[in-house]
């Protein structure tokens, strides 16, 4: 099965980047296992809202996640369920929003904007890269520990599992890359697995979000489940309930 693709016109504005649509496989990850595909989909004729990828009640409604959702597993239709690609069930395939925009932002080097209004629950973009282990995600951590860090680990409880993806866009992203921290964001952050069991991070609008504004996420993992820590960087978010700092997952 080919990985299904989105559109996505965006370019990096800095030249030691290079743009992926796709996560990408980076060390420490085991290459079957980050190749492996779902062998099997739903067998819908139009429309899934109640099929083995939505579990029981829609993912989505009108193009927006549903919030009771957001604790997941969420899964997406694929190349192998027989519903059309027009199926509600197929959302962050179709690729980022196309109204992002990145601009400087003092203190902070970039950030990402919005020119257009976006709606709650909205999909706005996945923030991909290198998919690494966990070894090698706490040796980039120490290693950037004076410099920006981009390594971003998510932790899932899944029934009586724990998955834990990390995540690395500093020399290999997308437009996600550019979103900064808050400690009051405008955004979800919400693990979606649509080719294979390899979850794709991805951001959706925790409120209505207005033109201009700088569209952040927590860094923390963004998931409930997430373990929230507090690491050394200052936090220069500039909400009411900025915390101080920077947080991390412990890894």
């Amino acid at each position: 099965m080919e990985a299904i693709t989105c559109t996505d016109e965006y370019e990096h504005i800095v030249s030691d980047v290079m743009y992926v649509t796709n996560n990408i496989p980076g060390p420490g990850i085991d290459l079957d296992e980050f190749e492996s595909e779902y062998s099997v989909g739903c067998s819908c004729t139009i429309q899934c809202s109640n099929c083995s990828c939505t579990r029981g009640s829609p993912n989505y409604v009108d193009g927006r996640i549903v919030d009771e959702k957001l604790s997941g597993p969420i899964i997406e239709c694929n190349s192998h369920c027989t519903c059309r690609e027009n199926c509600g069930n197929r959302v962050i395939q179709n690729g980022p929003l196309d109204s992002l925009i990145v601009l400087k932002v003092n203190g902070k080097g970039f950030g990402l904007f919005t020119n257009k209004c976006i709606k709650k629950c909205q999909f706005i973009c996945e923030y991909a890269g290198e998919v690494i282990g966990i070894e090698e995600a706490k040796r980039r951590v120490e290693a950037n520990k004076n410099s920006m860090n981009y390594v971003l680990v998510v932790s899932e409880y899944i029934e009586d599992r724990v998955t834990v993806t990390c995540i690395d866009p500093k020399y290999f992203g997308n437009i996600g890359r550019y979103s900064n921290h808050s400690c009051e964001p405008n955004a979800n952050l919400v693990p979606i697995r649509v080719e294979g069991p390899v979850p794709r991070l991805c951001l959706f609008a925790s409120r209505d979000i207005e033109v201009g504004e700088e569209i952040t996420f927590n860094y923390a993992g963004g998931v409930a489940s997430s373990v929230h820590n507090l690491s050394d960087t200052r936090c220069l978010c500039g909400s009411n309930n900025c915390s101080g700092y920077l947080p991390h997952n412990s890894i």
